[in-house]
């Protein structure tokens, strides 16, 4: 396979995506669109992504910087929780109770072991 190169131009607006010699210009929603369609062939994709996040940082999106939201979805019986990435935008999923109940627990588990500023 031949490499995928990306450069971002200098208006910070768009990127060159280069792709088997043949070369295109991107803007951000381009960028985001292709991002999406990107996951979602993933998705479909073995091996499947680990049920556990990996130890290794270099495999986990990671930033410092969380902004998060959190709005009572009832006509699903959920609570929509989401997260927004600096490159992959706001990803947003729907918990039943239960598993609200049990991130809960899972959060009051593991800050024990967080020593209070």
């Amino acid at each position: 396979m031949q490499p995928i190169k990306l450069k971002p131009l200098s208006d910070g607006a768009h990127a060159t995506m280069t792709v088997a010699g043949a070369t295109t210009d991107l803007s951000a929603p381009d960028i985001d669109r292709l991002i999406r369609d990107l996951a979602a062939v993933r998705a479909t994709m073995t091996p499947v992504h680990p049920a556990e996040p990996p130890d290794d940082p270099a495999k986990v999106h990671q930033s410092d910087n969380l902004l998060w939201s959190v709005k009572a979805a009832p006509q699903k019986s959920a609570i929509q929780f989401a997260t927004q990435h600096p490159g992959l935008g706001w990803m947003a999923m729907w918990l039943s109770r239960a598993q609200v109940e049990d991130l809960q627990t899972s959060l009051e588990f593991e800050l024990v072991k967080v020593p209070e500023a």
